[in-house]
Parts: structure tokens; sequence; C-alpha cells
């Protein structure tokens, strides 16, 4: 929650320093919006996912029948978790200030199509007995057998979601090769798909023992036991505030087409907040990053 509010102080502090550079400088917005160009971004968005417990995902997934068995000795899984999940963004931009500008003033509008893992949780127990001793006739040595079961519980809580995205970039003059920018961007959307799937495992072993080096020797006797329940969800509500960072290249130098379409790399860091019905609101940190193609008719 500190690490939240922090990003979201970041991100209020750089929007109103991106505003109070630009008023200074005194830029006129035009009296009329100009459509000039378009975009397709293509990234991957990082982020810390939240860690639930055993009794959240079964409100999560209440006809999971994984989930009706007793864990009552089980341990929890605790900690942190991180994934990276894809993320992809068409949008057009609308010209607000003449090229003439040393800074160009321009609003980004467009949708964003990403899947996550947005809660993550875990329960897991070993169970361990004596299976057999066996002595070596010829060396004395004597090896001890343990009979070995663990069982674990996976459980995974993911959406995919689709988000309307509309950012205000402030870029240096984008007729150079070069270019830099970033301004401030909001995000907000639900989901098209979540569901909670659930993993158990069982995996039964005999290891051997020997008690003169202490070495563990190969499996024998091994099983497996797998099932899985899939349930899925309502829809997620969310949004997000962000700020981008990024720098721009303007391909061409003689041919219009070329000289018209540009590169740019952009990197967001991000406060995301997400409603999920079955449990409650919670917010995390991303970071966004990835290249696009931006190409102006205009």
């Amino acid at each position: 929650m500190k690490t939240s509010k922090t990003l979201a102080f970041i991100l209020l502090l750089a929007a109103f320093n991106s505003f109070n550079m630009f008023a200074q400088d005194k830029i006129k917005f035009s009296n009329k919006f100009r459509l000039t160009s378009f975009y397709l971004f293509t990234g991957i968005s990082t982020q810390q996912n939240r860690i639930a417990t055993l009794e959240e995902f079964q409100s999560l997934a209440p006809n999971s029948q994984i989930l009706k068995g007793d864990y009552t000795d089980f341990t929890e899984m605790t900690g942190k978790s991180r994934s990276g999940n894809s993320l992809f963004s068409v949008a057009v931009g609308l010209k607000l200030t003449p090229n003439n500008k040393p800074v160009n003033t321009s609003l980004r509008l467009g949708f964003n199509y990403f899947s996550s893992i947005t809660v993550f949780g875990g329960v897991y127990k070993e169970y361990r007995s004596a299976y057999d001793t066996l002595t070596s006739s010829q060396t004395g040595q004597t090896y001890y057998m343990d009979s070995i079961s663990s069982k674990s519980v996976s459980m995974q809580y993911l959406s995919e979601q689709l988000h309307f995205d509309g950012s205000l970039i402030f870029c240096t003059n984008s007729e150079e090769r070069w270019s830099l920018f970033t301004g401030i961007g909001f995000t907000a959307g639900l989901s098209i798909n979540a569901n909670t799937n659930i993993y158990y495992y069982q995996y039964d072993r005999v290891e051997s023992y020997n008690s003169g080096n202490g070495y563990y020797g190969a499996d024998s006797g091994s099983s497996i036991d797998y099932k899985s329940d899939f349930m899925k969800n309502k829809n997620v509500k969310g949004y997000s505030v962000y700020v981008p960072f990024g720098v721009d290249f303007r391909i061409g130098k003689k041919r219009e087409f070329w000289k018209r379409t540009h590169l740019y790399y952009e990197f967001r860091p991000c406060l995301s907040v997400t409603m999920v019905p079955e449990l409650t609101t919670f917010s995390t940190t991303k970071f966004q990053q990835g290249l696009g193609l931006r190409v102006n008719w205009k």
C-alpha cells in the first residue's frame, strides 16, 4: 500500500510539473482538434500480484470440488508474486498545437487490450514416513527408504480486459529526426473474460537415504495425481493513471511516406485499481513498456 501511495504521488507530481512547464512556455491550443496520426503499440506489463487466501478463492470459485477438500493443516502461500503480461493498444492522435512550436501538444485516444493474473495463491503439505531399511551384505552400509507424499493446490484468478485509453502528450518538435515525449494518461474499462483456475497435484515417491554420506538416491515407485477446476467469474471493472516517457524516431528523410512514419519506445509507470465483485477493490503498481508505430497524415 505504501508503494501504491508513493507512485500515486509521483504520478500527480509529474503531471503537475508537465502542465506547469508548458503553461510557462505560453503554448496556445488551436481552436479545433485536428486528427493527424494513428498509433499501434505492443509491449509487456509487469505487476505485483495480490496473494489471496484459500477462503478468498473459495469465494471466487464456490463450486470447485477441489476447494471443498480439507486443507486445515496445509501451509498457505505468503510473500510476493510478480507476473508479466502482454499489452496491445490502438489509438488516434489529435494535434492541439501547430507544427512550428518548440513543443507539440496532442491528445491520444484509443483502446488497450491486455490479460493478467490478478490474484494468486496456493497451499501445500508434505508427508514423510519410514518405508524400509536395507543393509548391504558386502559393505555393511545402511540405507533408509522414506515414503513421501506431496500435496499442493495452486490457484489463479485471471482476466482479459479492454480499456479506453486517453492521454495528453507533450513532445519536442516531431519534425526532427529524434524527439522526446511525456504526459499524463488515464484508462478505464471492463473485463471481457474473467475466470478462476484451480490445480491440484499429489506426488508420491520413495527416496533412499545413505547413512554414510547423506545422499538421496533416485526416486522409485513415483506416481502423480492431477486435477483441475475452471470457474467463470463476473466482469471486473478497473481504471489506472500513468505517466508516459518515450523517445520517437522518424524513419525517413526524403520519401513522403517514411517521413510521416515514426517508431517509438514508451515506458509507463502506472497505478492501477481493480474491482473484483466476488472479493474487494485493490490497487497495485504496474510498469509497462514496449514499441510503437505512429503514422502521421497531416
